[in-house]
């Protein structure tokens, strides 16, 4: 790794990241093996936020021809290859990424795939006016240029302008789509999944398929849409979702490449192990991968905390965890069996499509690899079947939370009275009916929640979703300091006439008692007590896993 001052964060333009001294984890051996690869179509799946964007600009700088960057190559892998430096700049370049098209209609992101065009037939018409045969090239080239062009012309588009650099250069074009899979997952969510599944269709397949004017053409995205004919008939493809070793180590920290980065930025040991269990986990072809997203914030906040799963696009993900808790009852206890830290059994099929999600158990699963909320291993034959299954388990503390957090809200949302009718005593100062209630909701309706590990987060978790539909009478507070330490919980009235709460949690039904003394001893009760607030209950939970001990006071 070379090692630069600034944090790359959000950075994913190559030239501005090696100009400006960012980190950069060297990955320009992709470059390399990309130009020697024996297909002349590559698809490469990784999850959102794991370098794709920035390995396809890398990729965009070294070859375009339009450019002069064999400096921003300099000290890293690829500047030691002979071959590669001799074809630096030296191939037309078509760069082009669906990561902005997606809306909740089809007439705006048909719009927006309209705009990109325009911008794309923008950037070469100089170069390819000259070129272009009268009459109907021309105009359809403005025509696109101008999104006034028909349907079947855009879905020529890609595959006209190939010629057309072929024919300004006398060269193969490198064609590289970026995040090709976004408008599907759009259209997917929104309801216009069979339209915007035509227009892909037709312009990738028209582009990649028997294209003698392409030298290679190398897409990236999160998901393998193979059965829905995107690549129909493509017998030059070749595929390498995060499941293969060719390609595995190019996107997100190996490792080592963490390492380098904790030194550099002088974390010490003692902290490491919390960093390697909250952000590592992932298994891309055998090789232990970091989340990059989330070191990089990590480094720059020195916090641990869900940096990645708190950025936006996993409404796919939630979608699907909210219906099929619902709906399916093994669904549920493999969720259970994973939260509490297990692993289990599932087929994992890299080549289904979105819509199988319908009637295919196993299609959820891959859903989740390939988006990185699940991580799969030791591929075996499941007993008594011929079928290939993995080892499925949750990545990481970061990605575990996410989930227990989504089963959280739907637990509110699936049982809004008992939720409501659970709180009730405790606003009204009983807080020892509370305490029943409590225990006897856990043991008939949180089976989720039978876990052995992290019992005080998972706890401090239900509760805050318990007492959520409070927020118009009570201050809610968590983790807050008042008197010499910090509580778990305290509910605050908004109106001193009712009663406020403050809740300490510990992971031993055993220590309830221990609980009730620490909020005695280290006076959790003072910001309360100071403001005035007479009408107070004491409460401490002590919990084994769905075992609970409740002393209210």
């Amino acid at each position: 790794m070379r090692a630069m001052k600034r944090l790359p964060i959000g950075i994913s333009d190559f030239k501005k990241l090696i100009e400006n001294d960012y980190i950069f984890a060297d990955t320009t051996r992709l470059i390399a093996d990309v130009y020697r690869e024996a297909a002349d179509i590559i698809l490469l799946t990784r999850p959102r936020r794991f370098g794709k964007t920035l390995n396809m600009s890398m990729l965009s700088y070294f070859f375009d021809n339009r450019l002069q960057t064999a400096h921003l190559y300099e000290g890293f892998d690829v500047s030691r290859d002979a071959e590669m430096m001799d074809v630096v700049n030296t191939f037309p370049v078509i760069f082009l990424s669906f990561k902005d098209v997606k809306d909740r209609n089809w007439n705006t992101a048909e719009m927006k795939l309209k705009n990109l065009f325009s911008k794309l037939y923008n950037n070469f018409y100089e170069t390819l006016m000259p070129v272009l045969k009268p009459g109907i090239e021309k105009k359809t080239y403005m025509d696109i240029i101008n999104k006034v062009a028909n349907n079947a012309d855009y879905q020529d588009a890609l595959k006209n302008l190939t010629e057309y650099l072929y024919r300004a250069y006398d060269k193969p074009v490198i064609l590289l789509i970026d995040e090709y899979d976004v408008p599907i997952q759009s259209g997917w969510s929104c309801g216009y999944y069979e339209e915007v599944i035509d227009f892909m269709r037709g312009l990738l397949s028209g582009a990649l398929k028997d294209n003698s004017y392409l030298f290679k053409g190398v897409l990236t995205g999160i998901y393998r849409v193979a059965k829905e004919s995107i690549f129909s008939g493509l017998n030059n493809l070749s595929v390498f979702t995060l499941m293969e070793k060719d390609y595995a180590t190019y996107f997100g920290f190996t490792e080592t490449e963490v390492e380098e980065l904790l030194e550099t930025y002088s974390v010490h040991s003692n902290g490491r192990a919390d960093i390697k269990t909250w952000y590592n986990g992932y298994n891309f072809g055998d090789h232990i991968i970091y989340n990059p997203w989330s070191i990089l914030n990590y480094l720059r906040f020195h916090e641990l905390k869900p940096y990645w799963i708190n950025t936006s696009s996993n409404d796919l993900i939630k979608e699907t965890i909210d219906k099929n808790l619902k709906e399916d009852e093994t669904f549920r206890v493999s969720i259970e069996e994973m939260i509490a830290g297990e692993k289990v059994e599932k087929r994992i099929d890299d080549a289904s499509a979105l819509r199988e999600m319908e009637y295919d158990p196993d299609a959820i699963w891959t859903l989740f690899l390939f988006s990185g909320y699940l991580k799969a291993e030791n591929p075996h034959k499941a007993r008594g079947s011929e079928d290939i299954v993995h080892d499925c388990s949750i990545p990481n503390t970061e990605v575990t939370r996410f989930y227990k957090k989504t089963v959280i809200n739907w637990l509110q949302r699936a049982g809004r009275n008992i939720i409501y009718d659970l709180a009730d005593p405790l606003v009204k100062g009983e807080g020892r009916r509370f305490g029943e209630k409590l225990k006897r909701f856990v043991m008939e309706t949180l089976s989720y929640y039978d876990i052995n590990s992290e019992p005080e987060n998972t706890y401090h978790m239900i509760l805050l979703g318990i007492f959520a539909h409070l927020s118009g009478g009570y201050w809610i507070k968590s983790n807050r300091e008042s008197g010499e330490d910090r509580y778990d919980i305290c509910l605050k009235a908004k109106d001193r006439e009712n009663y406020s709460a403050v809740i300490e949690i510990k992971a031993s039904a055993d220590k309830v008692q221990e609980g009730m003394e620490q909020i005695e001893e280290k006076e959790y009760l003072r910001e309360l007590e100071s403001e005035g607030y007479e009408k107070i209950l004491k409460l401490s939970l002590g919990v084994n896993g769905k075992r609970m001990e409740v002393l209210a006071l």
